[in-house]
Parts: C-alpha cells; sequence; structure tokens
C-alpha cells in the first residue's frame, strides 16, 4: 500500500485549514457528548452541531483555536489508527466554514427550555445533580444537557412548559447557586438565564453532562465518563463518596410538610446540628 493510501479517504488535504471540522460517517443517534469526547484531547470544543445530513450521520465541531484543529487533522492522518465512535470509522476534514452559526433565539420568547450560563466556574465545577436541586425547586425538570460554548460552562434545563421556565428565570436570573453548594475554591457563581429555541432535548445517554429524568431506563455512556478520574472505591467496590461535615437530602414522596424544625428534630439524634437550609 502506498503511503498515506489507507487515509486518503479521510483526510482532505486541499482544503483551507479551518478551525471548524466537519465529520462524517457518524452513527445516525450519536449524540454531542461523544462527539465531544472525541474531539476533546486536541483542545477547546466552543460549538458543535450535530446529527447534520440526509442520514443525521454528519457533524460540525468548532475548536477555540486554529492549532487545535490542525492538531487532530495531523494527528489521524498519521495514525494507524482511524478516528471511531462506537467502533465505526468517521471521516475528518476541514471545513469550508470558519465558525458554526446555529439558528437560535435571541432568549426573549418564552419556552419551556431555559440556556444557563454559569459564570465563574468551569466543566466539571458544578455537578449535574447541583443543577438539578436548583432549578427543580420550581417545577419538575424533564431533562438537562450540560456543555461549554465560547461564553463559558452551559445547560440547557427543560421543564413541562413555558410558565415554569418562566418562573425558574425570574427567580434564578443574576443569582448565585448557594455557596454551601459549590467547591470550596470556587469564589462566585451567577447564572445568566435566556429562552432556548429548544423544546425537546435529545439526551441518548445518562451521564455526568447529561440526564433524562423521564427515562430512568436510559443507558449510561461510557464514552462519557472521565478516563482520568478514577472513582474512589471501598473494599466492597463499592464507590465512595467524598465525606464532608455537611449533608445534602432530597427528600421524596413528603407525606406532611417538612420544615427547618422537623429537620432538626431528626438530624440532631447524631449531633449537634449548626446550620439547615431548605431550597
Amino acid at each position: 500500500m502506498a503511503p498515506g493510501q489507507g487515509t486518503q479517504q479521510q483526510f482532505r488535504y486541499t482544503q483551507t485549514p479551518s478551525k471548524v471540522l466537519h465529520v462524517r460517517n457518524l452513527p445516525w443517534d450519536s449524540a454531542e457528548e461523544e462527539l465531544v469526547a472525541l474531539c476533546r484531547p486536541f483542545g477547546k470544543i466552543v460549538n458543535t452541531m450535530c446529527n447534520v445530513g440526509a442520514n443525521k450521520n454528519q457533524a460540525f465541531v468548532e475548536f477555540a483555536d486554529l492549532n487545535q484543529a490542525i492538531s487532530m487533522v495531523s494527528y489521524y492522518a498519521s495514525s494507524s489508527e482511524p478516528a471511531q465512535v462506537r467502533g465505526k470509522t468517521v471521516y475528518i476534514q476541514y471545513s469550508n466554514r470558519q465558525e458554526i452559526t446555529n439558528n437560535k433565539s435571541t432568549g426573549d420568547v418564552p419556552g419551556n427550555v431555559l440556556l444557563v450560563t454559569i459564570e465563574g466556574v468551569e466543566s466539571g465545577d458544578v455537578s449535574i445533580d447541583v443543577i438539578h436541586l436548583v432549578f427543580s425547586a420550581f417545577g419538575f425538570v424533564h431533562k438537562i444537557a450540560t456543555f461549554e460554548k465560547a461564553a463559558g460552562f452551559q445547560a440547557l434545563i427543560q421543564y413541562t412548559d413555558a410558565e415554569t421556565a418562566a418562573s425558574a428565570r425570574n427567580a434564578l436570573d443574576g443569582r448565585s447557586i448557594p455557596r454551601y453548594l459549590l467547591l470550596e475554591h470556587i469564589t462566585t457563581c451567577h447564572l445568566r438565564i435566556t429562552y432556548s429555541a429548544h423544546t425537546d432535548l435529545s439526551i441518548k445517554f445518562q451521564s455526568h453532562r447529561s440526564r433524562d429524568y423521564t427515562n430512568p431506563f436510559l443507558p449510561v455512556n461510557p464514552s462519557a465518563i472521565e478516563g482520568s478520574v478514577q472513582p474512589l472505591l471501598g473494599p466492597d467496590g463499592v464507590k465512595k463518596e467524598t465525606e464532608s461535615n455537611v449533608l445534602l437530602a432530597s427528600i421524596e414522596n413528603m407525606q406532611y410538610a417538612v420544615t427547618v424544625d422537623v429537620l432538626h428534630t431528626v438530624f440532631s439524634t447524631f449531633g449537634t446540628v449548626q446550620k439547615i437550609a431548605i431550597f
């Protein structure tokens, strides 16, 4: 086989390099997080456009810097292992576009999905469970998807209707996530909330980046789990939680009003309770 013959269909060098890459031959039902997982090792992803084309098997990914896109193309061009998603070879080339422009609303048209920008944090600083806890105070949260864009760490929150979404936006826009829910090194964390043009988020897998609370049987996506972070396991092989002097209690199926006094009575059995907050 002549040099480069095995990769000539996967890469096109005649195109002008762009920080936007065109990825083809993806699984038709591939999720954005799978595309991000493939590209993240080469640099910061600021935008994506997934499930495009007649067969929904193409995507675009935009890097923050041109050299990051060049790095990815160069790596797979010289690698004996092709780029793959779920064991399926995907084809990568430079896009003719220099940026991805998504057709979305201005953020002023009310809808049931909120676009939340969490300022002052990076991906991983605020867990999807904390986001769910904060926003479920205003109504049932159907789905959450988190991602990184040029604007920062963002999340899409889907409610049942626009009224519930409006209630959450009016109460939380410009506010901060409670300090006791944040990691110690985070000093500020402000929420900037607009409406999204989405009406129904497409969540293919449960992961630390996306959740569908309407479908508990949705499979967990292994590729969405950070391989560099190994969970702490106990002797019985069960994952151990990081110990803290603050407990986060979720109260389900309440049969009566749960007040601060009720919680104090329950938990003070085990020691002195210093503070209690309900939200």
